[in-house]
């Protein structure tokens, strides 16, 4: 997988429900009768259609799985995620106004009549060829599940923090362990950014992006030196000046030109390319399969098991010890479906969790077989690899 693009940091994933808007017209539900109607101080009218379970409603950066229609004020439905029979997941905070500022109205459950004045939706641009301009919109919207939390924002205190020569500040929230990463160290780093007033503007949670790479390629002044004073488990917050971060661009998703940003920054795992072990089959497990393993570090997020999709840094050897392949040297993860690889792969991920590696020897018939992989693999070779399961992706 690529790092994350710098687009990705200045455009949110997703607009609003109606990025997935077809070309036509829509059949399906008709626009929901109104109840009680509330009108907020921004304009945005809710009716509650029915109510939720009581549990805390989601905050800006949080993730969240809805289902949705949408229409035109003539009943010209846009976009129905009930139509589809599939809900939809996206972060709070990166979505249409209107839609934000209901969300963290909500408790998990309860489903609401909305009318989005156009301001609060796609205003004097309209969302073509759809949602003309300046068009206020309808939705009903039902919160199925928070599926994700964010970090919750931390106002910054100047007292006891440490400024850099550049002006960028910054204090410790959660200690580390070894060393700083430094520039020239790779990293995988989760990431949030709010205002000085605590509004929320971007963040992996949302994005379901860490940001992973060399610390002196990543986007912006603030990640490449704030980053490089971390150690691996460190989480701090940093207050960046508007130069260190987007200075005086405009455009959807950014703070407003030349704004103070806060970030908190935490350094998940730094990455070296490990060394060739064969270890004696004393210190090996075996999978039912005939895929010897050793668990390097067993991980804690969702499990490798089961996983369709997955982003992953590995190393690979024959059993001399000549290296076959390596995402560590390119400095950049693997993101694949486990139906792409080799049998041995899929097989030994099976035994860890998302921040965990394992160590796997692979038998032929579980990797490259007879035919091998010309030049690189022998036929009939058994295979070494380690691997680290950073993310399960679906």
């Amino acid at each position: 997988m690529p790092r994350l693009p710098l687009s990705l940091l200045l455009t949110p994933l997703l607009l609003g429900p109606a990025a997935l808007a077809s070309a036509s017209p829509l059949d399906g539900p008709p626009i929901p009768a109104d109840t009680e109607i509330v009108t907020t101080a921004s304009g945005l009218k809710y009716s509650v259609l029915k109510p939720g379970t009581g549990q805390a409603p989601p905050k800006p950066g949080d993730r969240v799985k809805v289902h949705y229609s949408g229409w035109l004020a003539d009943g010209t439905l846009f976009d129905s995620s009930r139509q589809r029979g599939t809900p939809s997941e996206f972060g709070v905070g990166d979505v249409i106004e209107g839609l934000n500022e209901a969300l963290v109205m909500l408790s998990p459950g309860a489903q609401v009549k909305l009318t989005i004045p156009s301001e609060l939706a796609y205003g004097v641009t309209g969302r073509p060829p759809k949602i003309p301009a300046n068009t206020d919109l309808i939705y009903e919207l039902e919160l199925l599940a928070i599926t994700a939390v964010g970090p919750e924002f931390i106002a910054f205190d100047e007292a006891g923090a440490t400024t850099t020569a550049s002006g960028l500040a910054w204090k410790t929230v959660e200690e580390g362990a070894g060393p700083a990463i430094g520039l020239e160290g790779q990293a995988w780093l989760e990431y949030a950014m709010w205002d000085e007033a605590g509004k929320f503007y971007l963040s992996s949670t949302v994005s379901q992006a860490p940001l992973i790479g060399v610390v002196g390629e990543l986007p912006y002044a603030v990640l490449r030196e704030g980053v490089a004073l971390l150690s691996e488990g460190q989480r701090v917050v940093i207050k960046a000046p508007p130069e260190l971060a987007f200075g005086d661009r405009t455009g959807r998703g950014l703070p407003p030109p030349n704004s103070t940003t806060i970030w908190q920054l935490r350094l998940m795992s730094t990455f070296q390319a490990p060394a060739f072990e064969l270890p004696p089959d004393s210190e090996l497990e075996t999978t039912p399969f005939g895929v010897q393993y050793k668990i390097l570090r067993l991980g804690s997020g969702q499990p490798g098991e089961g996983a369709n999709e997955v982003l992953t840094h590995y190393a690979g050897w024959l059993t001399d010890g000549t290296p076959i392949d390596s995402s560590y040297d390119r400095g950049q993860p693997l993101q694949f479906r486990m139906d792409g690889v080799i049998a041995g792969w899929g097989d030994g991920m099976t035994e860890i969790y998302e921040g965990g590696k394992v160590l796997l020897v692979i038998p032929p018939d579980m990797g490259y077989g007879e035919r091998g992989n010309p030049p690189i693999v022998p036929p009939n070779s058994t295979l070494v690899f380690v691997i680290e399961l950073l993310r399960v992706l679906s």
